[in-house]
């Protein structure tokens, strides 16, 4: 039923016309057509991925956590920070800790020197006296030189016992213009050709005049036995230019360990931490350390992860605070899963099934809901409780209606065919022709009126008529009465399958009837041939169907006979067409007349 409810006419086998497409392509060989409907589906996919609760919910919790992630990666990021800053310490202090004793050293150089630049004026007359005071002096220490030296660089008296002269160099220059206690290092020392740290202290006369400098050195192969272990540091000795004076390998492996930025410039008077590459790319930690002022450096390194041992998390301090943050919003997301996200979509399969198939929901499958769902289902299932006893409710009355319905037109029919045998009765009594060709008009119209009403007592309840098979029900009922009258008919049909709603129905039923009542009056065909009477309809495309009703002429009758006819038939006929809103026509030619009617054909819309 509620498929006949659409609107238009239906014609099984009648083409609606070939519908012609103009495809645009794009300059990049994709028909625009396509591309469009490409990106409305991805728009459409991202407006409905937008609207899903899931994703929402998502939105909210990413952002709820996102503030303890940050905190998290700060904080991470601190203890780093504060992991280096120890790390830097312990190496400075390492660093420290290792050149106290060539600090020692050093100090007791300066301190030896400065005692000798009170004895040595007291001997230096007797240089053999002077020579031995001053391998006394050295003896069984770690010293290796101590001598004494005028202001134009001659040593008359060594622990060497040899007399020689380095000559008058830049630095004694500079030192005799302002005479003070002077800590150098040599690489190359004149007495023994080693590397040394040369400690000297000026000598004055009786009269305060500068006499010269008593020198003590101490050679960095002394000071390399006398490193301490350092743990995981390696330690070194540089020049202010950055050459390696002492390590506790091969020179050439402790280069390697040399940061790759170090120029003069990083060298300077204060304690210095620094992270840095060494020569073969490895990320180190270095402390430098000034153990003789402008002179000699102590450098400590040792690799970021011996003292960062904390692995993943020191390493990466940011990705465990958003790994976190990911396992945190999977638990919120799975916690919206399990307590809205399934039972609202739950909720929505139920109301889907009800919508299509009328299908009801137990209030048993929401039991775990929340109370807040577990409220909304049952106000959904009270729901659909009422719909489906409204609904029991409307089809009984529409059941009752159509019984009513169907009632009455059986009652209409009855009454209808009862007038039209009480008709037949008179005309059986009635003695005039013309009496009788009235009442079998009119006989003939009540008939038809009592077919039309019995097709829809049959198709009571729907709202639209078959006429296919309804004219055909007429053409037969009117022909059958014509042959009771001992006339023979080739009768032709041919019907478009069109459905019309009875307010079309009824006067197109009746239009056909006086069509063909007024055809078999005048029907005829030639001596030996049956007279033919052919009934069709059509529908086209623009949905206008036309019915046809053709009958043959006798030979003789160049058209109605107009004695014959009262002209009620064609007034009728008229009438009908006006009813249908349509274009009736009657047409002779060839010995055959035709009668034509063409109606738009409404939707099949209840008429209200």
């Amino acid at each position: 039923m509620l498929d006949s409810m659409g609107g238009g006419a239906r014609v099984a086998g009648n083409p609606c016309g070939t519908v012609r497409r103009r495809m645009i392509t794009s300059p990049h060989g994709v028909p625009e057509s396509e591309g469009k409907t490409t990106m409305k589906r991805i728009v459409t996919g991202a407006k409905a991925g937008l609207d899903r609760l899931s994703f929402r919910l998502a939105i909210v919790f990413a952002i709820a956590l996102l503030p303890l992630m940050i905190v998290s990666i700060v904080r991470s990021q601190s203890v780093l920070n504060e992991a280096a800053a120890r790390s830097r310490a312990a190496l400075v202090g390492e660093t420290l800790r290792a050149v106290q004793h060539e600090i020692i050293v050093i100090e007791g150089a300066k301190a030896v020197a400065q005692t000798l630049s009170r004895s040595i004026p007291v001997v230096l007359g007797d240089l053999e006296l002077c020579n031995q005071l001053l391998r006394d002096k050295i003896q069984d220490t770690v010293f290796s030189f101590a001598g004494y030296y005028d202001t134009e660089g001659n040593v008359p008296c060594s622990s060497t016992g040899e007399a020689f002269s380095f000559g008058l160099t830049d630095e004694l220059i500079a030192l005799n213009s302002n005479p003070r206690p002077d800590l150098v290092v040599n690489q190359t020392a004149p007495a023994s050709g080693a590397s040394v740290i040369h400690a000297s202290y000026p000598v004055f006369d009786d009269f305060g005049e500068l006499q010269g400098y008593a020198a003590v050195s101490v050679p960095h192969h002394r000071l390399e036995q006398s490193d301490q272990s350092t743990g995981d540091a390696s330690m070194l000795t540089l020049s202010p230019t950055g050459t390696v004076l002492t390590a506790p390998g091969d020179l050439e492996e402790a280069r390697r360990l040399l940061p790759s930025n170090l120029t003069p410039d990083s060298f300077s008077d204060q304690t210095l931490s620094f992270a840095d590459v060494d020569r073969d790319g490895i990320e180190r930690l270095y402390a430098l350390v000034p153990v003789v002022e402008g002179e000699l450096y102590a450098l400590s390194t040792w690799t970021l992860d011996s003292e960062l041992r904390g692995g993943f998390y020191l390493q990466a301090p940011a990705l465990f605070p958003v790994l976190m943050w990911l396992a945190s919003l999977a638990v919120a997301w799975f916690a919206a899963t399990l307590f809205v996200t399934r039972h609202v979509v739950r909720l929505r399969t139920a109301m889907n099934l009800f919508a299509a198939s009328r299908r009801t929901t137990m209030g048993s499958e929401f039991k775990s809901a929340p109370r807040e769902l577990r409220d909304v289902a049952d106000t959904f299932i009270g729901m659909t409780d009422t719909i489906l006893r409204d609904e029991a409710k409307i089809e009984d009355s529409l059941r009752q209606k159509d019984i009513l319905l169907r009632e009455v037109h059986h009652r209409v029919k009855n009454n209808l065919q009862l007038i039209a045998s009480i008709m037949s009765m008179q005309m059986r009594q009635s003695r005039s022709k013309e009496v009788r060709q009235l009442m079998q008009g009119l006989h003939d119209r009540v008939t038809s009126l009592a077919t039309i009403h019995r097709n829809l007592y049959q198709t009571s309840g729907q709202a639209d008529i078959s006429m296919n098979e309804h004219l055909e029900t007429i053409v037969h009922q009117v022909v059958k009465m014509a042959a009771l009258r001992n006339t023979s008919i080739e009768v032709d049909t041919e019907f478009a399958e069109v459905r019309l709603n009875p307010d079309q129905a009824v006067p197109l039923s009746l239009f056909v009837t006086e069509a063909m009542t007024n055809a078999l009056k005048y029907i005829g065909n030639a001596k030996g041939h049956a007279p033919s009477l052919r009934v069709a309809m059509e529908l086209g495309d623009d949905a206008q169907a036309e019915v046809v009703i053709e009958n043959s002429l006798p030979p003789r009758d160049a058209e109605p006979d107009d004695e014959k006819s009262s002209g009620l038939g064609t007034e009728l006929m008229e009438a009908f067409a006006a009813q249908l809103s349509g274009d009736f026509s009657a047409t002779q030619e060839g010995g055959v007349y035709r009668v034509s009617l063409s109606f738009p054909v409404d939707d099949l819309d209840p008429k209200g």
